[in-house]
């Protein structure tokens, strides 16, 4: 059996059990993430009923793309406790990093502002932000999570390393979204296109400082949440 069919089979098996399993796994903060997506939707539905529109319903869809990275994390930690290493996480960490961009992507729908009109603006402005700040949230947790599990492979130094460049890749990959306009699954249904646009942009100034700008912005605000998290644990041992 091929490697992607048994992936597909491994998410079509998932039953209750593992779903259960892979929420405990992160528990605090996978409860905070369930508040703030029922907080997310019950303020879209809010503004269907206000404006009789279903207008900004695709930021569901982009918020569950979001969230992608964050659960697939999760199942390789699995793999990683349960010393499964080989193709099984690598595969999960490559399907990772090609969703993982969505987590970030989502803060660029703050550009949809330009269509609100008065009456509802300060509604958009807050249930746009509610969805990008979730959505950017699932993305810092998937890093750190990836950090965890690279650990195991890789020195201290390495792996410092190795976290700018994947920052840069979600800038890189935020600029084929917005701008191209390409989806994560084109590298299986338009490969060809898809690396062709991706060898014109390395050498574009544009989308490389795109790419800089928006890697510098995710990695700056992994290393404050690190950071603040780091120091809350050792303040709690005191």
């Amino acid at each position: 059996m091929s490697l992607p069919i048994h992936y597909a089979n491994l998410l079509i098996s998932l039953n209750m059990k593992s779903i259960i399993t892979l929420f405990n796994a992160n528990r605090n903060y996978n409860i905070s993430i369930t508040y703030f997506i029922i907080y997310c939707i019950t303020l879209l539905l809010l503004r269907v009923k206000i404006t009789q529109s279903i207008y900004m319903l695709f930021l569901v869809w982009n918020l569950f793309l979001a969230g992608i990275p964050y659960v697939l994390l999760l199942a390789a930690r699995k793999y990683n406790q349960d010393k499964q290493i080989g193709f099984k996480i690598g595969f999960s960490l490559f399907i990772w990093l090609l969703f993982l961009p969505n987590s970030f992507y989502i803060v660029t729908d703050l550009v949809h502002l330009t269509k609100s009109d008065q009456s509802t603006i300060w509604l958009d402005i807050l249930i746009l932000c509610s969805f990008s700040i979730t959505g950017f949230f699932m993305g810092i947790l998937s890093i750190l999570e990836f950090e965890k599990i690279i650990k195991h492979f890789f020195t201290p130094k390495i792996t410092i390393m190795i976290i700018p460049g994947i920052c840069f890749l979600c800038g890189f990959g935020i600029y084929l979204g917005r701008v191209l306009r390409y989806n994560s699954w084109d590298i299986l249904s338009n490969p060809q296109k898809l690396l062709f646009d991706i060898g014109i942009l390395l050498t574009s100034r544009d989308s490389l400082f795109f790419s800089a700008l928006f890697g510098l912005f995710i990695y700056s605000i992994y290393l404050i949440y690190k950071t603040t998290k780091t120091n809350s644990a050792q303040g709690s041992q005191f």
